[in-house]
């Protein structure tokens, strides 16, 4: 199968909160965080402003909130820069073309790069409504729009992802 499209900022948030919602353990550090700064703040209204305990509590709440608001932010940070990166200025045009089959996936990106990637390269896939990712690596992957693919077509590529990716990935 053949796909064209452009990829977008919007695209490349997409793909980040995918691949957050992948990684369990990222989540859970927020959550955390967010509790462990509404426990340093109960301390201090239990055992009242003049403790010294109190007043450590307080450092460290603020801690925790700093964490839990840097966290999510830097996922917005991390897929503009990588939306830059991906297109250099000498670069006018953003289509891209992808070309996927029992063997391979192969991306163009006209006047930038050709990029080949055997399917026993491929360790993960994540898929929604908005964006699909084929994982080369724990936080490596390939992003590509779910609107490129006509109903068929990604059906296709589901059986090749069940077909060359081990079970669970």
């Amino acid at each position: 199968m053949t796909l064209s499209y452009e990829i977008t900022l919007a695209d490349f948030k997409a793909a980040f909160r995918l691949h957050r919602r992948q990684r369990v353990t990222e989540r859970m550090i927020i959550v955390l965080c967010l509790l462990l700064t509404i426990a340093c703040v109960a301390i201090p209204l239990l055992l009242g402003p003049n403790s010294w305990l109190s007043q450590c509590c307080v450092s460290v709440g603020w801690i925790f909130l700093s964490l839990s608001i840097i966290l999510p932010t830097n996922l917005i940070y991390q897929a503009h820069r990588s939306y830059k990166q991906s297109f250099p200025l000498s670069r006018t045009e953003r289509a891209t073309s992808t070309v996927i089959d029992d063997e391979q996936i192969l991306t163009t990106i006209p006047g930038v790069s050709v990029t080949k990637y055997l399917w026993n390269g491929v360790l993960g896939f994540a898929q929604n409504e908005n964006i699909t990712l084929l994982y080369m690596a724990k936080h490596r992957f390939l992003l590509i729009p779910t609107r490129a693919f006509s109903p068929e077509q990604r059906t296709e590529l589901n059986e090749l992802v069940k077909r060359h990716l081990p079970e669970g990935k």
